[in-house]
């Protein structure tokens, strides 16, 4: 393997490699001292992708004083456009190292370990900056034997190149909260999760929920992600509590933060004083045809399923309230107005994402406003004469009720005045509306990504 070439640093060596990254010893001459440079092999050929992991490893830099969050010394870009963190050299491995070696920890270090890592999670949700991946490796321990959280600053890398397909590749399924698998917007409450999740594995020596990768079917996940945490023996009953609501797979009933669960594992009388609900009752998911796999095609966003009843919102709800409810004077679909004998988008109305499924209708996520980032704006619509049809977007847009309407003429007619979208993308997507059922036309800036304006409607 040749290592790269870093300004700054000589005598490059690799210390491990996992499926994203490359890990290097190295020597910073200037300072003489022995630091690690991770260098992540996905390339960042996007200038907001290349922006946003600049802001992120500038973010985590800001934590590096924390005792429990590693040091990062400096982060750029490789002329092969791969990015990479010079960090703290840390000589006692991970704690996946220390439980492989030497098995499972007595349960005082792993509360021990949990009030310090969870203070230096509490730390980064009070600027903002979110893990989303932590698990046993990705702890680090320092020659002194202080445990560190470690790779904050390569968050954004799970959203690098998202604008086509997103995946679950980067996702480490044992120690993801649920809704991590129904590709929702991360969150503190998926933070703590995950550290719950780290804890208790540390305590038994397995994950909470150990999840089988790939999956087969939503169903075989739905039932995993259920299960009830089995209290491991020798763990006081007050932390077996703790932990399982740190783990509840309903974002909702979890633990709502890393400093609460920071101060439940100090002081159990913290703990509050209603019982932790149990998982909700198992419901049938169905399965996606495949070979021996889950496939599943994310277009331009992300998979909208969520098997606990969350907030996620897919056809069967439609994107949100009506601003006209049908059968009213005008009769005119939700989010739409009159223009000439078709419906045009009235206010400006966004979606995050696409999903299509085989065999099932394709449904979409809202964002709550255009300025938040998006890839698929409305601009027309109309009412569906029946049932959504179970067919992707791009069949919809071809059916004989959608192709008259989501037409470039509709969709230059909506545009405002000062954006061009000729050559934009077109599709569509079918919701619910009480007892009928109404489609949305959707367009896209092909090459754009992420946006945060937009081009049809009124804000």
């Amino acid at each position: 393997m040749t290592a790269p070439h870093i300004p700054g640093l000589t005598e490059l060596r690799p210390l491990g490699a996992g499926g994203f990254a490359t890990v290097y010893t190295a020597h910073q001459a200037q300072l003489g001292r022995d630091v690690a440079v991770k260098i992540d092999n996905r390339v960042l050929a996007d200038e907001r992708d290349r922006r946003r992991f600049l802001r992120e490893a500038q973010a985590a830099a800001k934590l590096s004083g924390h005792p429990h969050i590693i040091g990062i010394h400096d982060a750029d870009i490789t002329v092969n456009g791969t990015p990479y963190i010079v960090m703290e050299l840390c000589t006692g491995g991970s704690l996946a190292d220390q439980l492989d070696n030497h098995g499972p920890l007595h349960p005082e270090q792993v509360r021990d370990l949990g009030i310090k890592l969870a203070d230096a999670l509490a730390a980064a949700h009070q600027v903002g900056v979110l893990h989303r991946d932590i698990k046993p490796g990705n702890i680090l321990v320092d020659r002194y034997g202080t445990p560190k959280l470690a790779d904050f600053g390569l968050a954004a890398l799970l959203d690098a190149q998202g604008g086509s397909t997103v995946t679950r590749d980067a996702l480490s399924p044992s120690y993801a909260p649920p809704e991590a698998f129904a590709m929702a917007e991360p969150t503190p409450q998926a933070d703590v999760y995950s550290l719950a999740a780290t804890l208790y594995t540390l305590l038994a020596g397995k994950p909470p929920r150990p999840v089988p990768w790939p999956i087969t079917s939503f169903d075989q996940l739905g039932e995993i992600l259920r299960r009830p945490i089995v209290a491991v023996p020798g763990v006081p009953p007050a932390m077996h509590e703790a932990l399982a609501r740190a783990l509840h797979p309903d974002a909702n009933l979890r633990t709502p933060s890393a400093a609460q669960l920071r101060d439940e594992l100090i002081d159990p009388m913290r703990m509050p004083t209603v019982p932790v609900p149990p998982p909700p009752k198992r419901r049938t998911w169905p399965l996606v045809a495949g070979a021996a796999a889950l496939v599943v095609l994310l277009v331009a966003g992300f998979l909208i399923w969520n098997p606990f009843g969350g907030k996620e919102q897919t056809n069967a709800q439609g994107p949100g309230p009506a601003t006209t409810q049908p059968g009213g004077a005008e009769d005119i679909p939700p989010y739409l107005k009159k223009c000439g004998e078709r419906y045009c988008i009235d206010q400006s109305t966004c979606f995050r994402g696409i999903v299509s499924i085989g065999g099932q209708a394709a449904s979409a996520r809202k964002v709550g406003s255009c300025s938040s980032e998006h890839y698929w704006e409305a601009f027309g619509g109309g009412w569906l004469s029946g049932e959504i049809p179970d067919v992707d977007s791009d069949e919809l847009l071809e059916s004989v009720e959608v192709k008259d309407v989501c037409t470039p003429e509709v969709m230059k007619a909506a545009t405002r005045p000062t954006v061009d979208t000729t050559g934009w993308e077109r599709t569509a997507v079918g919701f619910k509306d009480g007892s009928r059922n109404y489609f949305l036309c959707l367009a896209s800036q092909p090459g754009a990504g992420e946006v945060f304006t937009s081009a049809f409607g009124s804000n």
